[in-house]
């Protein structure tokens, strides 16, 4: 028998006891999350169709899918992500819920990556959904779980990178360029490509006006929210679709703070995420030990519309549980040992080992 087939197959993992236990306890934690914001449990397919999962996921991740036919034919691929399961039951058998509908799931997820520190083929997430309503308060409310759920595990010092990707929507499609360019040059600032989403939006038609404009973006970042939110409004003058955006997101974040609610956020109007789906406020949570995103999310108004489920708006956030783990470690977070006894029975002779069976098993 050859050896590698005896270790687990690239980018995947055994989690042994301890790992086990770890996991484990974050996903007790998300559930706790879950029933005090009131999210009910749903539990998809770890299988869905190809054409599903790619519609709205970005080129680059459609690229890193397990996809593959089944023996009837059928194009089907792991699932990389949450949201477009979620998006199909509310597109389906939830359409004629009332709204809004706080959904929430956790399991694991599967993605072709390059294996590297947090980066793992398989790997889990905890999910919050929260669909039917585009009001500034449910986007504060996924603000404010994923800042409790990351206090509740007793992680310190992280920082949420927050955007509103509707601002740069609304200055690329006022100057005609399509949403499949518009989504090509978000590809580009996800990876931090800046001059390539320059170029990229040059040769796509932007004008010269809105070249300087978008080269003035980039730069436009920090910590503070008035001199952030100032600046942008300087800019932005002229796009009344980024204003109202610009207008969304000082809401938002207005809203946060009039509710004594304290996150430390980094601004910055460059920033962009790889799924094509975000419509509104994107974020990224990341700690200073590690350079990856702990947990993600945003807002989609148009992905449940996609899937032919009218106009339901949604917003979402997801938590890499492998990444918190590791951030968990980098900070010497001691989880609480389980709580349970364990009683060891031993029979003094072979011929009380029945007897010490049924006693192990009245215990």
């Amino acid at each position: 028998m050859r050896h590698e087939i005896l270790q687990p197959v690239r980018g995947m993992r055994d989690l042994m006891p301890k790992e086990a236990w770890k996991l484990r306890f974050i996903e007790g934690n998300a559930r706790r999350l879950a029933d005090l914001y009131c999210y009910d449990e749903v539990i998809t397919p770890i299988i869905e169709h190809y054409e599903l999962l790619a519609a709205k996921i970005g080129e680059e991740n459609r690229k890193r899918m397990y996809a593959f036919e089944d023996l009837g034919g059928r194009k089907i691929a792991l699932r990389p992500e949450f949201t477009a399961s979620i998006a199909r039951l509310a597109a389906t058998k939830l359409l004629t819920a009332p709204k809004p509908i706080r959904l929430f799931s956790f399991g694991s997820l599967y993605r072709y990556d390059e294996p590297q520190l947090g980066r793992y083929r398989e790997f889990w997430q905890a999910n919050y959904e929260l669909i039917g309503s585009n009001r500034p308060e449910a986007d504060a409310e996924i603000l404010s779980l994923a800042n409790d759920f990351l206090k509740s595990l007793g992680l310190r010092n992280y920082i949420v990178k927050i955007n509103h990707i509707g601002i740069l929507r609304g200055i690329l499609g006022r100057e005609g360029i399509s949403e499949d360019g518009q989504n090509m040059v978000m590809q580009e600032l996800d990876k931090k490509n800046w001059d390539e989403a320059i170029d990229l939006a040059e040769r796509l038609g932007a004008s010269r006006k809105c070249i300087e404009i978008l080269r003035g973006l980039i730069n436009i970042r920090g910590h503070d929210k008035s001199e952030f939110i100032s600046k942008i409004n300087e800019v932005v003058k002229g796009y009344p679709e980024a204003m109202s955006a610009l207008n969304n997101f000082r809401e938002t974040i207005n809203l946060l703070d009039e509710a004594g609610i304290k996150i430390q956020f980094y601004f910055e109007a460059g920033f962009a995420r790889g799924l094509e789906y975000y419509t509104g406020i994107i974020f990224e949570t990341y700690v200073p030990e590690l350079s990856i995103a702990i947990c993600g999310g945003g807002r989609y108004d148009k992905l449940i519309e996609s899937f032919g489920g009218g106009m339901v708006p949604a917003v979402g956030v997801a938590f890499g549980v492998d990444r918190i783990m590791l951030a968990m470690e980098k900070q010497s977070i001691n989880l609480p040992k389980s709580r349970r006894e364990k009683v060891l029975v031993i029979p003094l002779n072979s011929e009380l080992l029945a007897e010490a069976i049924k006693v192990a098993g009245f215990l």
